[in-house]
């Protein structure tokens, strides 16, 4: 079953009275009462959306998502805001939310990529969400921005937002809300943070909370794990898609899951993967994009990926794709 903090719901309580308005429809319907919300730990996807919708209709405002955002500090994120707050960079406290986003609201999918600009954050859902997703994502982008803007104490007016929802009527409480440009209609929810602001070191950085948060999260991913899940890959190959070239080693990854290279290779193996294999799949992927989307030559992305010899680029890439890194970038200039 799908859960949730609670947070997200107590918060939508507190706003119903806050207005002076009737909170018992918020619980009628629902497996738990008052008390239970506001005394108990996480909750069920299907008794926060009952809540989610119910709060909406009596309160009559679309704004709840924003509502919701603007009240979330990162450590009401649970465990996981805990080691965010105290990450060396915003690239790395942004990484730990993808790699463990699960263990706050299991629904909730975030990706994490670097791109030429920066990293771009997705997110996503497991479970269908109706026609209450933009007060899901709303909330999302409104936590991400407030988590970079508290740690940079810097407003981000240089981020990019792109929603899935069409332009709505009130697009101007968007665009003042979150502070970088906002477009709609786009193919994914995502924003683009530059990369300028990723790596800067953070002055709430702890190196014992912050190595004991991602030493907690680790065993928590791995013993709350389904039998098919695969939470050491998934982590490795999100690590991997969201660092900056050259990508990091095997000691460098095994030490951000607090364990030795030995177990990180022995429970990657019991996945059905190996680090080598993951991070050839991240170089063909980050090779892939540079061809498409960028003039560099071939050297040049030999280097930006690592490669000490440029043969030896030329011939990894061949292995993966079946041509070479000229043919495939003339092939994807033709197909556009």
């Amino acid at each position: 079953m799908e859960k949730i903090s609670p947070v997200y719901a107590r918060l939508i309580l507190r706003e119903v009275v806050r207005r002076d308005i009737n909170p018992a429809p918020l619980f009628c319907g629902a497996s738990i009462t008052r008390e239970q919300l506001l005394g108990g730990g996480d909750i069920s996807m299907a008794d926060f959306l009952h809540i989610l919708r119910t709060g909406h209709e009596i309160t009559g405002d679309d704004q709840l998502g924003f509502i919701l955002g603007r009240n979330m500090p990162v450590f009401a994120l649970g465990e996981v805001g805990a080691g965010m707050a105290v990450a060396p960079t915003l690239r790395e406290g942004l990484q730990l939310m993808e790699a463990h986003s699960r263990l706050h609201a299991s629904y909730v999918v975030v990706r994490i990529r670097s791109t030429f600009h920066g990293l771009t954050a997705s997110i996503g859902y497991h479970q269908d969400t109706d026609n209450l997703e933009r007060f899901h994502t709303e909330t999302a982008m409104l936590i991400l921005q407030r988590y970079a803007e508290s740690l940079l104490d810097h407003v981000l007016a240089d981020a990019s937002y792109r929603l899935t929802i069409a332009e709505p009527d009130n697009s101007h409480v968007y665009r003042s809300a979150l502070h970088g440009s906002v477009s709609f209609a786009a193919a994914a929810n995502e924003v683009d943070i530059p990369r300028r602001w990723l790596d800067l070191p953070s002055p709430y950085f702890h190196p014992e909370l912050w190595r004991q948060a991602c030493l907690d999260l680790s065993r928590r991913l791995a013993d709350t794990a389904s039998a098919n899940a695969a939470p050491y890959s998934d982590h490795v190959a999100a690590l991997l898609r969201s660092s900056e070239p050259p990508l990091p080693d095997l000691v460098t990854v095994a030490s951000s899951l607090c364990v030795s290279e030995r177990t990180l290779n022995r429970r990657l193996q019991q996945e059905g993967q190996s680090f080598r294999q993951l991070k050839t799949e991240a170089l063909a992927a980050r090779a892939r994009h540079y061809l498409r989307n960028s003039n560099d030559s071939i050297e040049s992305i030999a280097a930006t990926l690592g490669y000490q010899d440029t043969a030896n680029f030329r011939r990894a890439f061949r292995n993966n794709e079946g041509c070479t890194p000229n043919h495939y970038r003339q092939r994807a200039q033709k197909t556009g």
